[in-house]
Parts: structure tokens; C-alpha cells; sequence
């Protein structure tokens, strides 16, 4: 299972977006079902409480989990590891956070849990929410990269422009960089890959797709990496994709 879109993509709207929409589709959901003894109190509170609860551990472990795996990933530990240790440290705010709304919310139903059980119960919640959120983020990555089952026929500006050398994700726009020059077109940048991508190519970033005739040789600035394609331009890797890069033989270290 991929892990790396906690580092690849964190601070990106879409992905707090997504990240946040999640977390409050779960609290209403836990609300509903009152784990823990929880379904002893009234259903609006218990909603608030879980929803208010997800949402703010949600913040904490998408801060601090992210930063605890590149720690960890510089200090060459398995990431697992890592996450599993990120887990259980992130536990703690999480834990003091859900002790302070339940007992603001009906203290006389939680007077007899102690610290040990706020936070047992902390990682057995967020274990269990990073589990199901990184089962989400693969399957919809799975899904914005899969080849269609019918490819769409090229269009004219293709068959007259050439194949695609990049896709640019431009906002809500797709810019296609051919060798005739680039045109914009709208559509997200999944779907252009789809009626444009070629087999021999790969999405390198969150915005960006190349192909496997268009490189040129790549470059280091510091930590980050950049293709050089032939066409002269420079398209950056994300960190969460210098392992497919280097895979495919686009990134050499000496």
C-alpha cells in the first residue's frame, strides 16, 4: 500500500480538502453508531462530538504524522515503522482533545475513563481512520491513472500537432505540449492523460505527465528533482515519484 501521498501531496488544498471531507463523513458515521458507550447520550451531541473530534485530530495527524515520516525516511527506517510510530505519538494530542469535548459535552459519562483508556481509544480510532484513508488515496490514484478500457480516438489538434511530449495541469485547464508547440484544453489532468498519454509514460507530479521518448536527462536542486525533456522543458519529479522515476531509469546518481 502506498504511504507516500502523506509527503507527496501535504499543504495541497485538494488534498486538505479531501483530507477534511473524510474525516467528517467518518465522525457522522461514528456519531450514528455511539462506539465506546457513546450511544448512551443524544444523537445531535454525539454527532458534534465525533465530527468535532475527526476534524481536529485530522489537523494534528495531517501536520504531524507527515513531518514524523520524513524524519523517519531520512533516518532510513521502514516506513511502516515510522507510520506505526507516528501513530502512536500523534495518539496523545488526539487523545486530550477527545477528553476535553466529551467531558465538556457530558461529563457525568465520562468521569470513570482515565488516561490510559482516552488514549487507547485515540489509537484505535486513528489507526483505524489512517488505514481506511490510505486505502482511500489508493484506490482513487489507482483510478485517475488507469488506462481506459475504450481509449478515445485522437483528436484533430492531435493528429495535426503530434503526440504529446507533457501534460501541464493549468488550474482547471490542460496544457499539451507537442512538438508543433502547446494548446490548452479543459479537462482534468486524469482524463487528458487518458485521450493523450502514451503507454511509454509516467505521471512524475500532481500536475505533470511525460513521456518516456520526451526525456532528456534529469537534474538536481537541493532535494528535488527535474526532468529535462527535450523540447527544453524542465518538469518537476514529486517526492512521492522519484522511486517510479528512478525505475524507469530517468534518474541516475552516481
Amino acid at each position: 500500500m502506498r504511504i507516500e501521498g502523506w509527503n507527496g501531496e501535504i499543504g495541497d488544498p485538494r488534498w486538505w480538502a479531501r483530507a477534511l471531507g473524510f474525516a467528517a463523513v467518518l465522525g457522522i458515521l461514528l456519531g450514528v453508531i455511539g462506539p465506546f458507550g457513546s450511544y448512551l447520550n443524544p444523537l445531535p451531541l454525539r454527532i458534534f462530538d465525533y465530527v468535532a473530534t475527526m476534524l481536529a485530530g485530522t489537523v494534528l495527524a495531517g501536520f504531524l504524522i507527515p513531518l514524523q515520516l520524513r524524519v523517519g525516511l531520512k533516518l532510513r527506517l521502514p516506513r511502516l515503522f515510522v507510520l506505526a510510530i507516528g501513530i502512536a505519538t500523534t495518539a496523545a494530542p488526539i487523545s486530550v482533545l477527545s477528553a476535553m469535548v466529551a467531558h465538556s459535552l457530558w461529563p457525568a459519562h465520562v468521569n470513570n475513563f482515565g488516561a490510559v483508556d482516552w488514549y487507547f481509544q485515540a489509537v484505535l480510532v486513528e489507526g483505524s481512520v489512517v488505514a481506511l484513508w490510505l486505502i482511500f488515496e489508493t484506490a482513487r490514484h489507482v483510478w485517475e491513472t488507469a488506462a481506459p478500457a475504450n481509449p478515445k480516438p485522437p483528436t484533430s489538434a492531435a493528429r495535426d500537432g503530434g503526440a504529446a511530449i507533457c501534460l501541464q495541469m493549468e488550474d482547471n485547464y490542460v496544457r499539451v505540449h507537442r512538438d508543433s508547440g502547446s494548446s490548452l484544453e479543459l479537462m482534468p489532468l486524469h482524463e487528458a492523460i487518458k485521450r493523450y498519454g502514451q503507454t511509454e509514460g509516467l505521471q512524475v507530479h500532481r500536475s505533470w505527465w511525460v513521456a518516456a521518448a520526451a526525456v532528456d536527462g534529469a537534474e538536481r536542486d537541493l532535494r528535488n528533482w527535474r526532468l529535462r525533456l527535450a523540447n527544453g522543458l524542465r518538469v518537476p519529479v514529486a517526492r512521492n515519484r522519484i522511486a517510479a522515476v528512478r525505475a524507469r531509469g530517468w534518474i541516475i546518481e552516481p
